[in-house]
Order: C-alpha cells, then sequence, then structure tokens
C-alpha cells in the first residue's frame, strides 16, 4: 500500500532513483511517450537533452528497440569533440511508472577513454551497430583504408583480438559515440 501512494505521490520516483545511481550525473530528462522531454527532477538541464536533439533521438531508439538499459558517449561541441565527451545513460521506464513515461536519459562525465581518439570512438560506434568497414568508411565520408587503420588502433587500445570482441567491450563500458541517425543494423 506504501509503495501505490508514494507512487501516486511521486511517480517519477522509480527513474529518480535510477538517475542517483548515475556516477556524477550532471543533467537529466524524462522521456515522455507522446515525444516531449521533461527536466528530471533533482538534476540540472543541458542542451543536449532539449525535445528532438540527436541524443534524445538515439535514447528513444534504444527503448524502442527494447534496451532497459543503454550507455554511450556523445561529443561536445561539435563531431570532433572539441569540448570531450559526455556521457549518456539512457533508463527504461520501470513497469510501475505513469504509461506517458518512456524513460529517462542522463549526462554526466567520462572518466577515460583508454586513449581512444574521437574518430575511434566514432567508428567503435559504427562497429557496434554491425557496419562493415565499408558501411562505415562511406557514413564518415573517409577510404576504407582509414577505417581500417583505425580499426587496428581500437583492438590495440581495447586489448581486442578481433572487431566482434572490440564491439562487446565498447558497447559493455559505453565506450563508443552512438552514430544519429543510427545505421546498418541488422
Amino acid at each position: 500500500m506504501t509503495g501505490v501512494l508514494a507512487q501516486g505521490i511521486d511517480p517519477l520516483r522509480s527513474l529518480a532513483a535510477a538517475a542517483r545511481v548515475v556516477r556524477g550525473a550532471s543533467a537529466g530528462a524524462v522521456l515522455c511517450r507522446e515525444g516531449a522531454t521533461r527536466p528530471m527532477p533533482g538534476l540540472g538541464g543541458d542542451a543536449l537533452l532539449a525535445e528532438g536533439s540527436p541524443v534524445v533521438t538515439v535514447a528513444r531508439t534504444c527503448i524502442d528497440e527494447g534496451r532497459l538499459f543503454a550507455s554511450f558517449l556523445w561529443p561536445r561541441g561539435g563531431r570532433h569533440a572539441p569540448d570531450g565527451h559526455v556521457r549518456v545513460t539512457v533508463l527504461a521506464s520501470a513497469a510501475e511508472a505513469p504509461a506517458s513515461t518512456l524513460g529517462a536519459v542522463v549526462l554526466s562525465p567520462v572518466t577515460h577513454l583508454r586513449g581512444l581518439t574521437p574518430r575511434e570512438l566514432e567508428v567503435l560506434g559504427f562497429l557496434v551497430e554491425g557496419c562493415s568497414n565499408q558501411q562505415i568508411a562511406h557514413a564518415l565520408v573517409v577510404a576504407p583504408r582509414t577505417v581500417a587503420a583505425h580499426l587496428e588502433h581500437v583492438l590495440v587500445k581495447l586489448d581486442a583480438p578481433t572487431r566482434t570482441l572490440a564491439a562487446v567491450r565498447a558497447e559493455r563500458e559505453g565506450l563508443y559515440v552512438a552514430p544519429s541517425p543510427p545505421a546498418c543494423r541488422a
């Protein structure tokens, strides 16, 4: 009974509690099913979380694909991350959340990039999506040989003997820049 009352008083409590678990959370937004975003109680706002932003679009896609949790990086200040990266954590709503609530997006600082460059993080995003070298080259407007060179560096930095293991490690650690729009999904 207490849980029902608490949910009625604060319908976002489970999302807010989950957001507090994200280390260093600095900003957050609640994703509404009808497409709007609302401020996350207890966290600041950020332009990256504006309604219709690429970050929000990728977050919605993660939840629409049935993922309960996702973590990835996003460049600040443009594609080549002149201002560094921010960690994006996507949390799907719990079953007891209001039907109008899809989930939440939380931003936090990035602590360790394993020496990966902004371009290598971008290439990893396409690798996680399942793209071939040719598809990555086309998306980034570079030669396939350039992609192969980036992947060689990525394999060394992630201590991964194969591109599959590199993709698994990158996804598990949220150590990639998610392509926007998503590409190469099989």
